[in-house]
């Protein structure tokens, strides 16, 4: 591979100003997104802190019957790692006591356990978060 020529220069500086511009666009569009996501957030913090407070100052009696499991993954994605340590904990916890319900919420962690526990399954739930949530 010799030296560059002039043109092959030229070249290479066009499309780094492309790739410049392309990258450009993406933040805008990036920011406008998570601008959008935010507005949509404030209203729904004051359920989040609410919940918070009952939780920190529960009164709540432990029953001493069956237990409840939720897990929460997605429905896709490239998180196969989180939704994996999900379907771990869960079938480690069958293991030292058996899981006798189990909500599901995600397709993810649902496939993982479909085989081994589906009849553990209360209710699942899939396409959650897909549009926005309405506060009003």
């Amino acid at each position: 591979r010799g030296m560059a020529t002039l043109k092959d220069i030229e070249t290479r500086l066009k499309s780094v100003k492309n790739i410049k511009k392309i990258t450009s666009s993406m933040k805008m569009v990036s920011a406008a997104k998570f601008t959008r996501a935010e507005k949509a957030l404030k209203p729904a913090r004051v359920y989040g802190t609410g919940a918070t407070a009952l939780y920190e100052k529960n009164e709540f009696e432990s029953s001493k019957g069956k237990e409840l499991i939720l897990a929460v993954s997605s429905d896709r994605g490239l998180c196969g790692g989180v939704h994996s340590a999900i379907a771990k904990n869960i079938r480690a916890t069958n293991l030292e006591k058996p899981v006798e319900n189990l909500i599901i919420i995600g397709d993810k962690v649902k496939a993982m356990l479909s085989k081994q526990m589906s009849n553990a399954f209360v209710v699942t739930y899939n396409t959650v978060g897909k549009s926005q949530a309405s506060f009003t």
